[in-house]
């Protein structure tokens, strides 16, 4: 049994012309890029899974996305003009509710809304230190004390984000027993 599901990108490194949909927009979503982590990726070539026995023979197009259970015994393509982000996403999370205890979908929203709250964190701990350097001798003590409580709030909000980061990144599989 695999450690977990897999992704497979099948590609003969071929682009779909100046603006590769698949790489550009289907790969390069949020989703799909957070949604990564419940899965084994891997890049194949057409002729590496013809050579496979598992998956050969699955599609006839030179660029598709195979998904393989954990336990092998379910593989399912998605080719040609079904390479939707929608369509993917939508495998990814049937594949991921087979293999795991942990709510795919709600997991990977919960890890969007946390590197928004990254984002947020560093960019107003930017703010501060810049004000404070700009301010140097300039600022009053008590200027100095406020934005000193800031930046520790802020280092406590990123305290907060790394734990839940950390519990969002574990994804208990189904028959397994819950770590201690």
């Amino acid at each position: 049994m695999a450690e977990k599901p897999m992704f497979i990108y099948v590609t003969d490194g071929s682009e779909d012309g100046a603006f590769d949909k698949i790489e550009k927009v289907i790969l390069d979503d949020n989703k799909i890029l957070v949604g990564m982590r419940a899965f084994k990726c891997i890049k194949m070539s057409p002729s590496d899974v013809q050579d496979d026995p598992l998956l050969s023979g699955r599609s006839k197009e030179d660029r598709y996305f195979l998904f393989v259970s954990r336990d092998y015994s379910k593989v399912k393509v998605i080719a040609g003009n079904k390479m939707k982000t929608k369509a993917t996403y939508s495998m990814m999370k049937s594949f991921a509710s087979k293999a795991y205890k942990t709510k795919f979908d709600k997991n990977v929203k919960a890890t969007l809304k946390l590197i928004l709250e990254y984002d947020k964190i560093n960019n107003a701990r930017k703010v501060l230190t810049e004000k404070k350097e700009r301010g140097g001798s300039d600022l009053s003590k008590g200027e100095v004390k406020k934005i000193d409580k800031e930046l520790a709030e802020l280092e406590e909000r990123q305290k907060e984000a790394e734990a839940k980061e950390k519990e969002l990144l574990t994804f208990e599989l189904k028959g397994a027993k819950k770590a201690a």
